[in-house]
């Protein structure tokens, strides 16, 4: 009996256990939705609190930008890549090149330019910039309000080299100013040392060999995971160059002037599929055909230096040499790309930009007159120079897309007696030659019979002083 009473007693606490358990179990589990309540309420009732969506708005509010257009109507556009455009529109948004032609629809807000009667053309490359911009990183060395950049801007030069770095001129802004940095790398291979140039070779050679190593490298490694990679500790110095110049990601730029100096280039070139730019090439029309068939490019001057007592012409050698102002159509005749330039890169009387006939557009005007075509002459300071420069893709020719360089003028620019009347870089407008005391008292009107002004140089000074 007494078991019996104990097994009556435990089945009893057992069914009151089972009463109690579910009640203390939910009552522990209560406050969590209450807790998660008073967390969402105490973040949704503290007004300085935003949600992660509201914070992310308002900084893409912040990020956004109002555009800038900017419009010229009315001007022949030449395109120098897709013809010309008469009586046309040429939109520019943000600094770029948005739309071109008939029928553009031009924002409201958009500052408009009536170029009617005028001529827009891409902005002049200057391959060499002299004193136009600083030294170092440009962008921090150079004077964006200068008299020289005001000539070179006055001259339809938007773009314009300072040791290996393209530059636009932003006349007055550092903003999007550096169009490429590294244009070229050096390649010391001189042409009067044979050890020397034998050494090149040799390295080219051995960072050849090491690119057949690595190819071979990948395939291995397909089959043995473990295959080691070729040593590459010594591709440093004139070894890394060789081997951006053999994989073309690099343009090599030398000096060169003699008809032999040019033709050791050109084995180099033909013999390890590099790319490189002669800078002179001075007797390059007795080679022609040579650095066509090498692939090599030609930055040249067709005149001599404003001092030179240079003849031209060694009368040693059995040979056709020296200077001739009928290197450019040579050279383009065999399909040499080139990129002309004055002998004096400086701001000068009698250098890239001045008051004189001695500037960027008038030397290729006199390479016309040796005879160069001259549509292959406006290219040499504008498209074809920026290919030479790797540039191609931004500046020297009016497509959709590129930057918003151009110079509009009052006749062609290879005419001594052509003004530029505005220029244009990224789409704003840097020079007018209204506004600016350089040229806007010679023929305001642009009437080229008017009567000589008084000329006060470089800046107006005003009637009687």
């Amino acid at each position: 009996m007494r078991r019996l009473e104990s097994l009556i007693q435990l089945c009893l606490l057992a069914c009151l256990a089972c009463c109690v358990l579910p009640s203390s179990r939910a009552f522990a589990e209560d406050p969590k939705p209450e807790e998660k309540k008073e967390a969402v309420d105490t973040k949704t009732d503290d007004p300085d609190s935003k949600g992660d969506d509201e914070e992310k708005d308002d900084e893409d509010k912040k990020e956004e930008k109002k555009d800038v257009y900017f419009a010229v109507t009315g001007a022949t556009i030449h395109t120098l890549s897709r013809g010309d455009l008469y009586d046309a529109t040429v939109l520019v948004k943000n600094g770029r090149l948005a739309e071109m032609g008939h029928g553009v629809v031009i924002p409201e807000d958009a500052e408009t330019l009536d170029a009617s009667g005028f001529h827009l053309y891409p902005g002049l490359v200057a391959v060499r910039g002299g004193n136009i911009i600083g030294s170092g990183r440009a962008e921090e060395t150079t004077d964006v309000y200068s008299l020289w950049m005001t000539i070179a801007l006055a001259s339809g030069i938007t773009t314009a080299v300072s040791g290996e770095t393209a530059v636009s001129l932003t006349y007055g802004s550092v903003e999007d100013m550096v169009v490429k940095r590294d244009l070229f790398v050096g390649l010391r291979y001189s042409t009067s040392d044979p050890k020397q140039r034998r050494k090149v070779r040799e390295g080219f050679e051995k960072v050849r060999q090491y690119m057949r190593d690595l190819q071979s490298h990948v395939e291995k490694k397909k089959t043995d995971p473990k295959a080691e990679e070729p040593d590459k500790e010594w591709l440093k110095g004139d070894f890394e160059t060789y081997f951006k110049l053999l994989k073309h990601e690099a343009v090599a730029k030398v000096s060169a002037n003699t008809a032999h100096e040019i033709n050791q280039f050109c084995d180099l070139a033909e013999r390890y599929g590099i790319r490189i730019v002669i800078d002179g090439a001075l007797e390059g029309w007795t080679v022609a055909r040579r650095m066509a068939r090498a692939g090599v490019s030609a930055i040249i001057s067709i005149r001599p230096p404003i001092f030179s007592t240079d003849t031209g012409v060694d009368e040693r050698l059995n040979r056709p040499t020296g200077r001739s102002i009928e290197n450019a159509a040579t050279l383009h005749k065999y399909g040499v790309s080139i990129a002309i330039v004055p002998s004096t890169a400086s701001i000068t009387a009698w250098g890239l930009a001045g008051r004189d006939l001695l500037h960027l557009n008038m030397e290729a005007a006199f390479a016309v007159r040796g005879g160069l075509p001259e549509e292959a002459a406006l290219r040499s300071i504008t498209i074809d120079a920026a290919r030479i420069l790797g540039i191609d893709h931004r500046v020297g020719s009016l497509e959709i897309g590129k930057d918003g360089n151009f110079m509009i003028t009052d006749g062609d620019p290879l005419h001594y007696m052509t003004h530029v009347r505005w220029t244009v870089v990224n789409g704003r407008l840097v020079y007018d030659k209204k506004k600016d005391s350089l040229f806007s008292h010679i023929r305001p009107d642009g009437d080229r019979d008017a009567p000589p002004p008084d000329d006060y140089w470089p800046r107006r000074l005003g009637d009687g002083q």
